[in-house]
């Protein structure tokens, strides 16, 4: 069991994150999208596919009827390297969507050409963030231009910010470049972090790296044969950019419904039949491991681990215990839920541990034990947990280098 000590300690830490806010079911309250939205891309190497995300995204949230909630829109925010030509391309798909769709241009900011004008419009951003308007920032590149941002902006407005996500790349980890921050760097300011399912999943068509075959491109024909020259538009850069596969755009689709699930017939009803869909509140919630606010004893290990969610875990490495903990803070979920919580980690070899759930300080279920045979990943559930919008959510583990996967909330409502 954990010792007492170790428990009081752990305990103050989450006690400590709490704020005296209040945060609802959001981001729609009483039916109306409540907070403001900001998007940063890449686009200017790696990969051309933000050539057809970025306009599908703007599309997205104009047709959604959220044009007029986006404050900030940067593009072009791989700092490191870039190609120039790279750079023109993406502008073109973004200023044309931009202007296409009605946005005000001003807006926008290119970080290869006005690097220092895109930071200060983040930290503006932030700066006009409240419990009652929050900003939604919607990562869609790699995390040095909003890491500049966030760091200028009023500490104790970061708590209102929802940085979203849905893969490792956009997370700050590529081995074919050394990036100085990744997500932990934003999570450690105090920015809330959602991460996603990844949306190449659905949206994605053709592996990435490898020519398009021609009939990867069905599932987009419509935009090819739509009757509205903006989604025509769609079409065009898409073919620009060699590939169907718009999937950072499924992070729009996700803010402007709920629905992790975005796919090609959804957006079809949306861009080109224009049928607004009605939001959804999420059945089930995954909170990565390495997502947690307060690693204590434990550090982000990237083993590139196919088996692992996002490929990323957290490992116990400073003590014999130690702790992940968060405040429970997630849009599209109901203030308050009952859950079957379901934890996943390792079972490594000759390495006994001990894991314990706690929801705002309190056990939850009883402790479970990897018996330390070597059988890999696994689950353990904690059937029917209550947990609230602002409360701390911790898990005490006692056992040398244990691995922690994520903490999996699945609604027993549905």
């Amino acid at each position: 069991m954990m010792t007492p000590n170790f428990i009081t300690t752990c305990l103050i830490a989450l006690l400590s994150f709490c704020t005296t806010s209040t945060y609802a079911d959001g981001p729609y309250v009483g039916g109306k999208f409540q907070g403001r939205i900001a998007w940063s891309a890449d686009g200017n190497h790696n990969d051309p596919d933000d050539w057809a995300a970025s306009p599908v995204a703007l599309a997205i949230f104009a047709q959604g009827g959220l044009r007029d909630r986006l404050v900030h829109f940067d593009y072009n925010c791989i700092l490191p390297q870039t190609d120039p030509e790279w750079e023109k391309t993406h502008a073109r798909s973004v200023l044309g969507a931009q202007e296409r769709y009605g946005y005000d241009k001003g807006l926008f900011h290119d970080c290869r050409q006005d690097l220092d004008g895109a930071v200060a419009s983040i930290a503006k951003a932030i700066d006009g963030s409240s419990a009652d308007n929050p900003l939604y920032f919607i990562v869609a590149g790699p995390m040095e231009v909003p890491v500049l941002g966030i760091k200028k902006s009023q500490p104790d407005k970061r708590q209102f910010v929802y940085c979203i996500s849905h893969s490792r790349w956009n997370d700050g980890f590529a081995s074919k470049y050394t990036f100085t921050h990744t997500k932990r760097s934003v999570i450690e300011t105090g920015v809330n972090w959602v991460q996603i399912r990844d949306q190449n999943r659905l949206l994605s068509k053709s592996p990435y790296g490898q020519p398009a075959p021609p009939q990867s491109w069905r599932a987009y024909h419509w935009m090819r044969d739509s009757g509205d020259a903006r989604v025509r538009f769609l079409w065009e850069r898409m073919q620009v950019s060699t590939r169907p596969d718009p999937s950072d755009a499924g992070m729009a689709w996700f803010l402007l419904t709920g629905d992790e699930e975005a796919d090609p017939e959804k957006l079809r009803r949306l861009l080109d039949e224009q049928m607004t869909p009605q939001p959804v509140t999420r059945d089930r919630i995954r909170l990565e491991a390495e997502n947690f606010r307060d690693l204590t004893g434990f550090t982000l290990v990237d083993r590139n681990d196919r088996n692992a969610s996002h490929r990323l875990s957290a490992q116990l490495t400073q003590a014999d215990e130690g702790s992940i903990a968060t405040v429970y803070r997630e849009p599209f979920a109901v203030a308050a839920g009952r859950y079957d919580v379901e934890i996943r980690y390792s079972d490594e070899q000759d390495r006994e541990s001990e894991f314990q759930l706690l929801v705002k300080g309190t056990l939850q279920g009883s402790p479970w034990k990897a018996p330390g045979k070597g059988g890999g990943w696994m689950s353990h559930t904690v059937s029917d947990v209550q947990i609230r919008q602002g409360e701390p959510v911790a898990v005490q583990v006692k056992g040398r280098q244990a691995r922690l996967d994520y903490v999996q909330l699945n609604s027993r409502s549905h």
